[in-house]
């Protein structure tokens, strides 16, 4: 027993689209215009859900990359700081150490005196 469609006039903007749409619901096995017009807002709902759970996904990636880069630049920043005390501490080291061999050199005679002695400021 052959079921009975019911054809039903859907509107269409012009003839030409109403062929392509008749011709692409035939190519693809739609038994009616209807069924691959249903079918195509389906997909394009669910298209329009990806795209706006990509967009989501790229607003936490530009997020993510946004605070890697704070964190890389206070890193920058905390290596020069350290690089900086570090420095200021040896130049400290040194210079009271060089203080302290000059006075040990001028107590145990010439010879060491002209080993540890340094340029004269002026």
């Amino acid at each position: 027993m052959k079921k009975h469609r019911i054809e039903r006039n859907l509107l269409f903007p012009s003839r030409e689209f109403r062929d392509r749409v008749r011709s692409a619901a035939s190519e693809r096995g739609f038994r009616s215009e209807q069924a691959f017009i249903l079918t195509s807002c389906e997909h394009e709902l669910r298209q329009g859900d990806n795209t706006e759970a990509t967009a989501q996904l790229e607003a936490r990636i530009a997020a993510t990359l946004g605070n890697m880069a704070k964190e890389v630049q206070s890193l920058f920043t905390l290596t020069h700081t350290q690089f900086a005390l570090t420095n200021s501490l040896l130049q400290y080291v040194l210079s009271h150490l060089k203080r302290s061999c000059l006075r040990l050199a001028r107590g145990r005679g010439s010879d060491m005196q002209r080993f540890f002695v340094l340029p004269q400021r002026r």
